[in-house]
């Protein structure tokens, strides 16, 4: 099952996005909550310290490679297997959930 949540901004995304990752890994469900958002709180969201927050580490781009069979060469596919960079990137947070950051700004212009 995947679940995606898209809005507004200011709508609450993050806030459901969390509480509902939390809930279902109680649950027994294995869980990975992945923070696309260029200013990333999803962190804070499933209770990872703020202290904490600031030292993770987001997913490389290095792990996309252009799709052999795109004629175009736009296509972006993973180099390894989903599991592979859940395992090396992936950053515990409570109740089981495996956060997933995908990059950040980390200064102006950056983006």
């Amino acid at each position: 099952m995947r679940i995606a949540i898209a809005g507004k901004g200011g709508t609450g995304k993050t806030t459901i996005a969390g509480t509902l990752a939390r809930l279902m890994a109680r649950r027994g469900r294995e869980v990975w909550a992945i923070d696309a958002d260029s200013n990333p709180n999803l962190a804070v969201t499933l209770g990872v310290p703020r202290d904490t927050h600031a030292d993770l580490t987001p997913v490389p781009r290095s792990i996309l490679q252009t799709d052999p069979a795109d004629a175009d060469g736009k296509r972006k596919i993973l180099s390894v297997p989903a599991s592979d960079v859940v395992q090396r990137f992936g950053h515990s947070a409570p109740d089981n959930v495996k956060l997933l950051l995908m990059g950040r700004v980390d200064h102006a212009g950056a983006g």
